[in-house]
């Protein structure tokens, strides 16, 4: 399987919130460093952070451009967020239900074999889309 091949499938797996496939993915002892500078080690604490930022938000990774040599990918993805509660802690900046919140980011993915065992993430672009009260008030509406 080529490494962008690979990459595609770890989207998929990704987007679907197919968190045991993702696990397989990564090296035991993998490293991520996302956008805001905050470092996780080994796979477990990954999909335990990704698990966590899904279950307040739905994210979905579209692949800009990606290239790849023999031991390293090179992706500028493009991320939405939409908060599915209000997260007052999220990793950017917080949001409210319904609040949208955009990425460009350019990633580099280290990878021996099958198994991506660094991964450093760079944001390029940010955007914030408030919701309007209408979707804000929604959750907060008492019976």
């Amino acid at each position: 399987m080529t490494p962008e091949t690979r990459f595609g499938a770890y989207l998929r797996a990704f987007n679907a919130h197919d968190w045991d496939r993702l696990r397989d993915f990564y090296a035991p002892d993998v490293r991520l460093v996302i956008g805001n500078g905050t470092e996780l080690a080994g796979r477990d604490a990954i999909i335990d952070f990704y698990t966590r930022v899904n279950r307040q938000t739905r994210r979905t990774i579209e692949v800009v451009q990606c290239l790849a040599s023999e031991a390293v990918l090179a992706a500028e993805i493009a991320s939405e967020f939409l908060a599915l509660e209000d997260v007052p802690d999220f990793t950017s900046q917080p949001l409210a239900r319904g609040d949208r919140y955009y990425l460009n980011s350019f990633v580099f993915y280290d990878f021996t074999g099958d198994h991506y065992t660094r991964i450093r993430a760079a944001t390029f672009h940010r955007e914030f889309r408030p919701a309007g009260p209408e979707i804000r008030d929604q959750g907060h509406q008492t019976r």
